[in-house]
């Protein structure tokens, strides 16, 4: 896993990037710091007496989206040690993602969360982003009888509608990399599901630069209907 924040504006955020997909989660910069200062302060790990016995309890985090996204992430800290490592978990609702994050590393991500400098940390200004794309680009497109998402049939759809916007990688072959498929909006946890479950059989005809396919990331809805 390695993780993105980034400070300023309306696009204040944490990204973790995952084998299992990139997990956005929007917060102020106040929220983010807010998370850091208590996530440092958790106590370590205490053993549970009585019939989990011999078990430990772990003190944890969390932190959860400021939009309708219901994403979340979760700092747990593993050892009582001054230098403990820590887990942290993201999920989109749909899925989660959970890795170790070393104790030399942890002091560093919890300093970029509050936006401090720190030794190894290195902040990077915003790079201007293009209003177009260059002539010679030509987008990527679905393929034709591209595979679509299935509607999830499960009880708790019952004569239910909705919508998912993921955005993803698209490689040389027009093929979809997974582990970079983002869940911008959804309206179900399902619907989610069934979009991830797609993109294996989903084919593009590449995105080109003066003729030569190139990889690009595109955004895309999926409407789900009743059949």
């Amino acid at each position: 896993m390695s993780v993105f924040i980034h400070l300023g504006g309306s696009d204040t955020s944490i990204m973790a990037f995952t084998p299992e997909g990139v997990f956005r989660l929007a917060a102020s910069s106040s929220a983010l710091a807010s998370w850091a200062k208590a996530s440092a302060a958790l106590p370590g790990p205490t053993p549970q007496s009585g019939a989990e016995s011999g078990k430990m309890s772990f003190s944890a985090t969390i932190l959860r989206a400021s939009d309708e996204s219901g994403n979340a992430m979760r700092l747990v800290r593993l050892s009582s040690d001054s230098l403990s490592a820590y887990t942290l978990g993201a999920s989109n609702g749909a899925w989660e993602f959970g890795s170790q994050v070393p104790p030399g590393r942890v002091g560093m991500l919890l300093h970029a969360l509050a936006g401090d400098e720190a030794d190894g940390l290195k902040w990077r200004p915003d790079l201007p982003h293009a209003d177009s794309y260059p002539p010679d680009f030509r987008n990527a497109e679905p393929a034709p009888h591209n595979a679509r998402p299935h509607y999830p049939r499960r009880a708790e759809l019952a004569e239910a509608s909705g919508e998912v916007v993921a955005q993803f990688k698209i490689d040389t072959t027009g093929r979809i990399r997974r582990e970079s498929l983002l869940i911008v909006r959804s309206t179900h946890p399902l619907f989610s599901l069934a979009v991830r479950e797609a993109l294996p059989s989903m084919r593009f005809r590449p995105a080109t630069r003066s003729g030569v396919p190139v990889e690009t990331t595109v955004s895309q809805e999926f409407q789900f209907r009743i059949p």
